[in-house]
């Protein structure tokens, strides 16, 4: 039976139940939501709902896409709930009963990815406390490991509610220090998910089974179970992960970047449950609970704990439902030889699944927690849903690989979106590892999406405004990033920014300067960003500003009317260099700033067919253009002379390119397809 959720949602049917609350799926004013109820006992609890209020920013601020996103929070008479994304896929208790164990590239992925989505949550001061694989879900649409419930055990952690025992979460993830009652930090997040490995690898916990009790003291007293045929790399992390001192432990970030660069030396392993099921004693895959003390000794006699116990630890010589093991004298770890690998790799297991719309159901329920495309979230206000994708996140390379020799990789492809994009991309890097590439959408939005390590993430919708022309962006200082675009109801520029991986709202830029066409932004300062536009009239505008700097306009000079978007960078401190394409003639100028003036514009010998984009590495100006079927670089030379080169074969159908510099010289060009995707190759240039 249908059920209205304050004034904005309805719920429809039930998807689960769990502890805290029950999961509907559900309709908003943007589409299919799923809304969770939490019980009425918490509804009713002035402490929860004081804690729910004080908790609603920061459990609606993150943006990752590894982070399932809440869009509104409802606190209306007895009704607390969470509104949240509706995700297409199962979670990852599901698959795990399903396959009992995963091949270790298929787990390495799903693991990195939550990793990725962990460490967005900790850089914003936020720990999850309850990580396991109920709260993980296979987002199919996306083909993403995402992480929910988010701030559901925080909400609950009332102190009148906990005060026996002040421990909250699932005791077979538990960290050792939550265990003694230390104050929960990342590094228990890290230490559940490195347990949601290893149950991954083998099928089982290491510390699960029997009572709870039992489970909690084997955390805090007994080494890490070794795993037969385990790589030594990853056994490595493993035991990192898994260390009993938070401190010995890596960051989320640093487990990302360990598991993203084992998982191509992983491809085409066999699970590790079918060759270590094979030594315990002729049971295949079993759980702890299935052999006696003695089989569970026998089996894994010989085999070295990833982590010892503590010294003076006393063995839990009385637990008849936990794996034992023989303990090695060696100091260091040692690992049994992996199998060899097959010469083809497989592909990610996890994503053939079939599609089904999931809710977390166990223990804590299904509350989605992620993206939110504000800082804050007004009451009652909705935001966009995450767009599901066609194509796998990781970037497809085409069916031709490129020559060792070539200097631009061949095409990848990026997921798409449900709306065909229709502007021009524009791409900025952040912190020397992240892009975050910009477009228009079909839909009159601005969308983004991140590539980080040959990887794309998912594409995400900035609401609230909708626009005309292409969008712009650029980082003014370390972990921020500002987009730019043209308002559809008024033609001014509006900008957001990211930082601390949450977004502002759309605000004016301060200028009285009407757009009549697309922009471009740049940073000729640490804090200070420089955006330039074709105003109404066909002239380039250049307008600057900042955080604590009023905005205002430079007059350049020479360019005369011009035609499309221009190009704007930076190539040292106090020097900006535009790029327009002249009116009548279609010539491609350049318009250098330097010593605080805008020189006149000189031509660059090039009739692009297409806006212009254009970035510099070691001071070094580099154009890239589109003309006719080739994307062109043209780099600028002592003299005023320029040097050109044919980037990444045949261009037809595509548009003008967004390009940004990345570490070591190297340079990415992203261009929107003829069908509406988003494509990328990257080299070194001239």
């Amino acid at each position: 039976m249908a059920r209205r959720i304050g004034s904005r949602y309805v719920a429809l049917e039930v998807l689960g139940r769990g502890t805290s609350g029950t999961v509907w799926r559900g309709e908003g004013p943007d589409g299919p939501v799923a809304i969770k109820l939490l019980r009425e006992d918490l509804a009713a609890d002035q402490e929860v709902v004081a804690r729910f209020v004080q908790e609603r920013t920061a459990l609606a601020g993150l943006d990752h896409p590894n982070i399932v996103r809440v869009r509104d929070l409802i606190l209306d008479g007895d009704t607390l709930a969470l509104v949240m994304d509706l995700v297409d896929g199962s979670d990852l208790r599901d698959r795990l009963n399903r396959e009992k164990v995963l091949v270790p590239e298929t787990a390495v992925e799903i693991v990195a990815d939550v990793a990725d989505g962990l460490a967005a949550a900790h850089a914003a001061g936020i720990v999850h406390r309850d990580v396991k694989p109920e709260n993980i879900l296979l987002d199919q649409s996306h083909c993403l490991a995402r992480l929910t419930d988010f701030g559901i055990a925080r909400l609950a952690d009332a102190p009148h509610r906990t005060r026996a025992t002040r421990i909250i979460g699932t005791p077979d993830y538990l960290a050792p220090e939550v265990i003694e009652g230390c104050q929960p930090t990342p590094a228990v997040d890290v230490y559940a998910l490195a347990t949601v490995l290893y149950e991954l690898l083998t099928g089982y916990t290491p510390f699960g089974g029997g009572h709870p009790g039992a489970v909690l003291r084997r955390h805090v007293t007994d080494a890490v179970p070794g795993i037969p045929g385990l790589p030594k790399g990853l056994g490595e992390v493993l035991a990192a992960c898994l260390a009993k001192t938070p401190a010995a432990r890596l960051t989320a970030r640093e487990l990302a970047q360990r598991l993203h660069a084992l998982a191509p030396e992983l491809a085409g392993m066999p699970p590790l449950g079918d060759a270590a099921g094979d030594r315990m004693v002729g049971v295949a895959r079993p759980r702890p609970d299935d052999l006696t003390v003695p089989q569970r000794r026998a089996a894994m006699a010989g085999v070295v704990p990833l982590v010892p116990a503590p010294e003076h630890a006393q063995e839990d010589s009385s637990r008849d439902t936990h794996l034992s093991l023989k303990r090695s004298a060696l100091p260091n770890l040692r690992y049994e030889p992996a199998p060899e690998p097959p010469v083809e790799p497989r592909r990610r297991r996890w994503l053939a699944t079939t599609v089904t719309v999931a809710a977390v159901t166990a223990s804590l329920g299904a509350f989605a927690y992620a993206r939110l495309d504000g800082r804050s979230l007004p009451w009652g206000r909705n935001q966009a849903s995450i767009v599901p994708s066609e194509k796998p996140t990781r970037a497809t390379p085409s069916a031709r690989p490129p020559s060792p020799a070539a200097p631009w990789s061949d095409w990848r492809s990026a997921p798409r979106t449900t709306v065909r994009l229709v502007g021009d991309p524009d791409a900025v890097l952040v912190d020397g590892d992240r892009v975050y590439v910009f477009a228009r959408g079909a839909d009159g939005h601005v969308w983004y999406i991140r590539y980080e390590g040959g990887r794309f993430g998912a594409w995400q919708r900035l609401d609230g405004l909708r626009v005309v022309f292409d969008p712009a962006a650029t980082s003014p200082q370390p972990g921020r990033v500002d987009v730019f675009a043209v308002a559809a109801k008024d033609h001014r520029i509006y900008q957001r920014t990211l930082t601390g991986g949450r977004w502002t709202g759309w605000q004016p830029v301060d200028m009285d300067l009407a757009a009549g066409g697309g922009l471009d932004a740049a940073s000729s300062a640490p804090g200070r960003v420089d955006v330039a536009v074709r105003t109404r009239e066909g002239e380039l505008a250049v307008v600057s500003g900042g955080a604590s700097t009023p905005w205002r306009s430079t007059a350049t000079t020479g360019s005369g009317r011009i035609v499309g978007s221009p190009a704007l960078t930076s190539r040292a401190p106090g020097s900006l260099d535009a790029f327009v394409v002249r009116a009548g003639d279609r010539q491609l100028m350049r318009v250098p700033y330097t010593s605080g003036t805008w020189r006149p514009a000189v031509e660059v010998g090039l009739a692009p067919t297409a806006d212009p984009d254009a970035a510099a590495t070691s001071g070094r100006l580099r154009v890239f253009a589109r003309a006719g079927n080739a994307l062109v670089e043209r780099v600028a030379l002592p003299g005023g002379r320029w040097r050109q080169q044919r980037v990444a074969g045949d261009a037809s159908g595509v548009s003008g390119p967004g390009v940004v510099a990345l570490a070591g010289d190297r340079l990415a060009v992203f261009v929107r397809t003829a069908e509406g995707g988003l494509r990328v190759t990257t080299g070194a240039g001239l």
